[in-house]
C-alpha cells in the first residue's frame, strides 16, 4: 500500500477550562511516523472519544500520562496493521496513522460476529466497566431497584440492560425526554427520569417505591443527592463518573454520612483498571449475548477527524446518545 506523505493529528491547544471547547484542540499536519524496533504502522479507522481523556488534560488520569499543550490526544482505535491487514484494537490517539509496540495490539477476532466498534463500546472498557459494576459491585438480585444516572451512555446502556437480565426492576435518570423515551425504548429500562424536570426527585421516588437497592452514578453532585435520599437499608452504590469533578465546574460531589450510617449502605469508588481480571468472562459472557441479540448497544458516530473535538465536547457536556465513535477512514 502507498502511503501519504503527511497525516492529520488532532493536538490540545490549550488546557480546557470547565467543559472543553473545540479551540481548546487544534489540527496539525504532520510525518507518517516510522515504526521502530517491535513497533508496527497502523491507520486508524474508528476513533473511540471517552470521558477519561478530560482527566489527561489536567493529568488526573489515572491510568494514562497527562497532556500538555502541543501534545498528541490520547485516544484508543479499532486500526488496521498496514503490513498485514489485521484489524486490531491500539492506542493511536488522535491521528489518523500511528507506530504503536506490536506488544499492545489486542486483536479482533476473526470473523466477526458483531460489529467491529462494539470492541470500543459494549465489548470494550465501557461495557467492562458496566459489566463489573453490576455482577461484582451492586450485585442485584431479582425484584431489586438498580437506578442508573447518565443512563444513554456507553457505560449506563450496558449496566441496565445487565441489571435487567440479572431480574432488577432498572430506572434510568437521563437528560431530556428523548433520552428518557430511549432509555425506556431502546435500553429497556423499567422506567426512566428526567433529570432536568424540577420535580425530577418526585418523579424517582414513584418509580422507586421501596426504595433504591443499587445505583451506578455518573452524574452531578444534585443526582447523587437526590439518589441517596431514596437508598434502601443495604444498598450498593458505585461512584463510577463525576463529570463536575472531571470538569473542574460546580460544587464537587459529597456524600451524606448520616444517611449511610442508617441505611448501612455500601458505596464502592470505581477505577476500571481494578477490575480486568474480568475481561475475559466479560467478553465470553457479554459477547454471547450481543450475538444472540439480548443485548443492543447504541452509537453516536461523527464522520472525520475534524469532528473529534465537537463530538468530545458534546460528550462532556453530556449531549451524546451512546457510545462516542468517530469514524477517522474506512479501512
Amino acid at each position: 500500500m502507498s502511503l501519504p506523505s503527511s497525516q492529520r493529528r488532532i493536538v490540545l491547544a490549550r488546557r480546557p477550562v470547565g467543559v472543553p471547547r473545540e479551540d481548546d484542540f487544534r489540527m496539525e499536519t504532520a510525518g507518517i511516523p516510522r515504526p521502530g524496533p517491535g513497533e508496527v504502522l497502523v491507520r486508524t479507522a474508528d476513533l473511540s472519544l471517552d470521558p477519561y481523556v478530560r482527566g489527561t488534560l489536567t493529568g488526573r488520569d489515572l491510568g494514562h500520562p497527562p497532556i500538555a499543550p502541543g501534545d498528541l490526544v490520547s485516544g484508543k482505535s479499532i486500526a488496521r496493521v498496514l503490513d498485514s491487514g489485521a484489524w486490531v484494537v491500539a492506542e493511536t490517539g488522535w491521528q489518523e496513522y500511528a507506530a504503536v509496540p506490536a506488544s499492545s495490539l489486542s486483536p479482533l477476532p476473526a470473523p466477526l460476529d458483531v460489529p467491529r466498534t462494539a470492541f470500543l463500546g459494549i465489548l470494550g472498557t465501557p461495557g467492562l466497566t458496566a459489566y463489573a459494576t453490576v455482577t461484582r459491585l451492586m450485585r442485584p438480585a431479582a425484584g431489586d431497584t438498580v437506578v442508573v444516572s447518565s443512563a444513554t451512555g456507553a457505560v449506563g446502556g450496558a449496566a441496565g440492560q445487565l441489571a435487567a437480565l440479572a431480574g432488577a426492576r432498572t430506572v434510568a435518570i437521563a437528560g431530556g425526554p428523548e433520552k428518557c423515551r430511549i432509555a425506556v425504548e431502546h435500553f429497556g429500562y423499567t422506567a426512566a427520569v428526567d433529570r432536568h424536570d424540577p420535580r425530577w426527585t418526585e418523579a424517582l421516588a414513584t418509580a422507586c417505591p421501596d426504595g433504591v437497592n443499587g445505583y451506578l452514578h455518573m452524574g452531578g453532585g444534585a443526582v447523587l443527592d437526590g439518589v441517596m435520599n431514596r437508598i434502601a437499608p443495604g444498598g450498593r452504590v458505585v461512584l463510577c463518573g463525576l463529570p463536575e469533578n472531571a470538569n473542574e465546574v460546580g460544587t464537587p460531589a459529597v456524600l451524606p454520612a448520616g444517611l449511610l450510617m442508617r441505611t448501612r449502605a455500601v458505596v464502592h469508588g470505581f477505577v476500571v483498571y481494578d477490575h480486568e481480571d474480568l475481561r475475559p468472562l466479560f467478553l465470553r459472557k457479554v459477547g454471547g449475548l450481543l450475538a444472540e441479540g439480548r443485548l443492543r448497544p447504541l452509537e453516536d458516530v461523527h464522520e472525520g477527524l475534524g469532528s473529534a473535538p465537537a463530538a468530545f465536547r458534546r460528550l462532556m457536556s453530556g449531549e451524546n446518545l451512546g457510545k462516542v465513535i468517530v469514524r477517522v477512514s474506512h479501512g
